[in-house]
């Protein structure tokens, strides 16, 4: 073989090796952007409240700083009538609508309309008690993305300046995984309404264990 003919062989083979290696790359492009068509959009991760010591946290998991949290945020929203309870129950539930459950929701409606005239021309706020805030112990796994958040709250009510409710109530929830609209709902969670009955705290009571 000639140095002309070898010269002209070794070019074909580098342009046969070369035109391979684009294939390649042409098909893990196609690869990429086919994944990169199906990947989501938005990406929900919730962070500890205290990052201090650091933390590894997976998509999907929600810690139960981030569950007791909004279950005390909707509940004290929900339960925030600053003019008249009968006008600002009906629009608190209307407005914290996308963070119940449709039961939850219906729920609240049959609350207020059995207790339309009691709360009529009623002030009501509520408060975490001083000490009884979020531990691990409050929030219980129930079942598979549902817990049990256990509130311990001063619920105080007025009608016309006049003081007609003042009381320390722990109120057992029951929160899901609900992750629906999360346009209207970022959290991914819904309110499920009470777990069990509430129970009015004595003053003196020590702090129980659990949520319940």
């Amino acid at each position: 073989m000639s140095r002309y003919d070898s010269l002209v062989h070794s070019k074909d083979a580098m342009i046969h090796l070369l035109l391979g290696v684009l294939a390649i790359l042409s098909l893990l492009l196609l690869v990429a952007l086919v994944g990169w068509s199906r990947a989501p959009d938005n990406i929900r991760l919730h962070y500890p409240p205290d990052l201090s010591r650091g933390a590894v946290q997976q998509l999907g998991d929600i810690p139960k700083a981030s569950i007791y949290v909004f279950a005390h945020y909707v509940f004290q929203q929900l339960n925030r009538w600053p003019a008249d309870g009968k006008e600002d129950y009906y629009n608190q539930i209307h407005s914290l609508r996308a963070f119940f459950t449709p039961a939850c929701f219906e729920e609240r409606l049959q609350d207020l309309d059995e207790r339309e005239r009691e709360i009529n021309g009623r002030q009501r706020s509520v408060w975490e008690i001083p000490g009884r805030g979020f531990s691990n112990a409050r929030v219980q796994v129930v079942a598979p993305n549902q817990w049990v958040v256990g509130l311990d709250l001063h619920v105080q009510e007025t009608y016309r300046g006049e003081r007609v409710k003042d009381r320390l109530i722990h109120y057992p929830l029951r929160v899901v995984a609900y992750d629906v609209d999360p346009q209207d709902n970022p959290w991914g969670l819904a309110l499920d309404c009470l777990a069990d009955v509430p129970r009015v705290i004595e003053i003196n009571e020590p702090e129980r264990e659990g949520a319940t």
